[in-house]
Parts: structure tokens; sequence; C-alpha cells
């Protein structure tokens, strides 16, 4: 990554290009970051929502749901019925008379039409609660892919950096040897410079770990190929909506979108249709059928329409005691919704707070490496006339090294909690 180069490229005072020199004099209000050349983070959240298993299931539960929605709809739908009956009758002294009787015709409960309209609406409830759990199983997939992402993309910048630190250590050290071996420096010196390269060389392994952790983590959730992890580009910031770090107003702007929100209110909905429906169920059942019989009754044959009714009197019960469970739901359902209500004012408040604490940070994280910059400078400027010493130098330049890697961590984190902002929002 070329300006983290140039940042850590001034250590050992080596002029800075044009170029090179963006990074060195950037401002508290960053214009940009870097992002995976191969691997954009929509393209992350595309392929990663694509993989999810947790989706997956919600998508299942969706398609449960549609269909038993359509069951609800085909409920009121008449029964074709068709029964046929041979029954021998008594003929004496002659042989016994075969009675065959065929009926076909149609069959309706009326309690289907007294159930039909509560059990559709508990289950378009249902569907629509199915949806909006859908909703949120992505929207907590998308914040846990734009986490992997910039985590991905700092511990690559922490690594880059900590590389480029390393090697700058080496050729301070080198240089060190040179000028004790010519009497310009003592021994000490070269102690010193070497102690550096050994710190450089802890501080690269550990971020060479983690680098690989990271990459590791976001090419498992997207499926990304590893060669799309390889390359980083720089690209422009999204400009920040300055708003968001109002705790009221993100909270507001959640209760507006948040999916959970809306599945509430449709889960509350679901639980009065169905208590409805329990209602409905506790109907005496009667059943009318009717047809056309055909068929020979004592020898004599047999054409007539036929009617046939059929009341059942539920004597338990079993059916109030359903209905009492409906409305325990309907409670259940609605303390439920005060939960997540109050769940998502916390979290989204702590992320709007964190996103304006993390900005704030990021500022303030570009004026100690501005501050570090110089003081580095003025120490090798006093180290060359013989007013500082190696000990002073090798402390300034390894401060520096440090907040150039926490200004290019909280650049990133800036983002991660934006985009995270942006969606716990509703966005």
């Amino acid at each position: 990554m070329r300006t983290v180069t140039a940042a850590l490229a001034v250590l050992i005072a080596l002029p800075l290009t044009s170029a090179q020199a963006t990074f060195a004099q950037s401002t508290p209000a960053v214009a940009h970051a870097f992002v995976f050349a191969d691997l954009s983070l929509d393209a992350a959240e595309a392929a990663a929502v694509g993989a999810s298993p947790d989706l997956a299931g919600a998508d299942g539960r969706v398609a449960q749901s549609r269909a038993a929605l359509a069951a609800a709809r085909a409920g009121i739908a008449p029964a074709l019925v068709s029964s046929y009956a041979q029954v021998p009758q008594g003929n004496p002294p002659g042989p016994n008379i075969i009675s065959r009787q065929l009926t076909t015709g149609l069959q309706l409960m009326v309690g289907d039409f007294v159930s039909y309209a509560p059990a559709v609406r508990e289950a378009a409830f249902t569907l629509a609660a199915t949806e909006a759990d859908r909703g949120t199983a992505l929207a907590i997939e998308r914040v846990k892919v734009v986490g992997l992402y910039y985590d991905a993309l700092k511990a690559r910048a922490v690594a880059n950096a900590r590389r480029d630190a390393l090697g700058l250590a080496s050729a301070q050290y080198r240089a060190a040897r040179l000028r004790a071996r010519a009497g310009d420096a003592p021994q000490l010196d070269v102690l010193r410079a070497d102690v550096a390269v050994a710190r450089a060389t802890a501080d690269l392994e550990l971020a060479t770990a983690a680098d690989a952790n990271a990459t590791e983590a976001l090419r498992s959730e997207t499926g990304a190929s590893p060669s799309a992890l390889i390359a980083t580009t720089e690209t422009a910031l999204i400009a920040q909506d300055a708003t968001l770090t109002d705790p009221t107003i993100a909270v507001a702007r959640a209760r507006a979108h948040r999916p959970e929100l809306r599945a509430t209110t449709v889960a509350i909905d679901a639980a009065r249709a169905a208590t409805r429906s329990a209602r409905a169920a506790g109907f005496p059942l009667l059943t009318v059928g009717g047809g056309y019989l055909v068929g020979t009754d004592g020898g004599v044959p047999v054409h007539a329409p036929s009617i046939t009714t059929q009341l059942t009197l539920p004597l338990s019960r079993a059916n109030r005691d359903r209905v009492a469970i409906a409305a325990a739901k309907v409670t259940e359902a609605q303390a439920k919704a005060i939960g997540i209500d109050r769940q998502i004012a916390l979290d989204v408040a702590a992320s709007a707070r964190t996103l304006g604490a993390t900005e704030r940070a990021a500022q303030a994280t570009t004026r100690a490496r501005q501050s570090a910059d110089a003081e580095r400078r003025a120490l090798e400027l006093g180290y060359r006339n013989g007013a500082s010493s190696s000990l002073e130098l090798e402390s300034a330049r390894a401060l520096y090294a440090q907040t150039v890697v926490d200004e290019l961590g909280a650049r990133y984190d800036v983002e991660k909690a934006r985009a995270t902002l942006t969606i716990e929002v509703g966005s």
C-alpha cells in the first residue's frame, strides 16, 4: 500500500515524493481509504448473503409460511364424496335380493366457513412475520460481513505498516553499523538499532498472523477465492451523514425502518388471529352432504337426490383451553415487542455514540501522528548535531511508527462503525 510505505519512509528521513507525502500531510478529515481490489463491500455482502446458512433457514421458514397460507385459503373448498353400499335383503322363499346404492356428491363442513377468515388472517400474519424475520437475519449477516471486511483491511494495513517498519529498522541497523565502524557513532547505537529490529520483527509476526486470520474469516464467510483478497486499491469514502451520530435521530430512524419491529407488530396480529381461530373451532361441528343416489332397493330401481347432515357437540373443555393458550400468546407477543424495541433503542444509540467517538478518535490519532512526526524530525536533526541521543531517537521513531498504525486502524474503525450503524437504522 503506497500511502503506508510513504508514511513510514520518513522514519529514517528519506525524501518523500509529492504523491507519497499525501498520507503524511493528511488532515483529520481523511478522504480516502483502501478496499480489496477484487472484492468490494457490496460484493462481499451479496456473496455472504447467498452462502449464509442462517438466511437459508429463514428462506425455508418463509416458504413454509407461504405454503401454510395457500393451505388456509384452500380450506373452504367443498369435498367430493362418493359411497357405495351392497346389502342383502330377505326374499323368502326365494333367493335374497341384493340392494346396491351408489351415492356421489359434495360435502361441506359448515364450521369451515366460521373459521375460514381467522385462519387465513393468521396464516397471512405468520407469513409477514417470517418475512420480517428474514429481513432481520439479512441485517445481522450484513453487519457481520461489514465487520469482517473492515477488520481484514485494517489487519492488512497494519501488517503492511509493520513490514515497512521492519525494513526501515533493518536499514537503520545497517546504517548504525557503518557509522560505528567509521567511528562516527558508538557501538551502543548498533545495539539499540538491533533492539528496534527485534521489536519490529515481533510486531510483524503478530500482525501477519492477525492479517491471515482476518482474511480467512472474510473468505470463509463470503466464499471468495484467496486471490480476490490479495490486492487492495484506494477508494473515496462515502460522505458521512452527520445526523447519524445523534442517538435520538438514529433511534427514531431505526424504529421507522427496522424489520424486527415490523415483525413484532405482525406477530401480535397473528396471535390475535389465532385466538379468533381457536374460538371458531369451538362451535358445534355441522357437516352437510348432498348428492345423487343410483341403485336398487328391494329389487326396485332407485334414482333420486340425497342429503345427509351430521351435528357434533363437543363435551370437553379442550377448546376453551386452546383459546386460553392463544390469548396468552398475544400477551407474550406484546411483551416481546416491548423488549425488542428497548434493545434496538439501546443498540442503535450505542452504535451512534460509537461512530461519533471513533470519528473523534481518528482525528486524535491524526494529530498524534503529526506531533510524533514533528518530534521525530526534531530528534533526527538533534542527533545529527549531537544534541540528541540514539535512545531518544529510537524512542521517537517507535512512537511515530505506532501512531501511523493507530491512524490506519482508526480510519477503518470509522468506516466499520459508519457502515454498521447505517445497517442498524434500517437503511
